[in-house]
């Protein structure tokens, strides 16, 4: 290694100068780096949070609505055979099977946050597309014919 003489820098004192120099710029562009990463991830974190917010929302607005599939012009019938150990999650795979309903998942998710979902009875049942999830469970639990009586 070079050593000042009279105030001058020799060969080695300028090599260890530019070493250090690009030292300090790599450990900088590091630093940017790090910091552009962090910041995108943050911003994908929270887009990904907000995309899934909306998707919540509309599965729940789906779920609690109410709402029939299609009008009563154009609905179509099926005859739904429920069997006594049968899950709502088969009843709702029938039905969507049968084009009665849209999604068996929202359908069973729409009956459990309604009460009298277990008392179901076994039977055949004619099902149209213009229910709502709502009147499917009355037709299935008899609640209609109960009133009746």
């Amino acid at each position: 290694m070079y050593r000042k003489h009279g105030g001058r820098l020799t060969v080695g004192d300028a090599k260890d100068k530019k070493e250090k120099i690009r030292e300090g710029a790599d450990i900088m562009a590091n630093k940017v780096i790090r910091i552009i990463v962090k910041t995108l991830f943050y911003i994908f974190i929270g887009l990904l949070l907000v995309y899934l917010f909306v998707q919540m929302r509309q599965i729940g607005y789906q779920i609690f609505s109410d709402r029939a599939k299609d009008s009563p012009e154009v609905a179509k019938e099926m005859v739904l055979t429920v069997t006594e150990d049968e899950s709502l999650m088969e009843i709702g795979r029938d039905l969507a099977g049968k084009d009665i309903i849209e999604n068996a998942y929202i359908f069973a998710a729409a009956l459990r946050c309604s009460e009298g979902y277990q008392n179901i009875q076994p039977g055949e049942y004619v099902i149209n597309s213009a229910q709502r999830p709502s009147e499917i469970l009355a037709t299935l639990t008899h609640i209609g014919e109960q009133e009746e009586e």
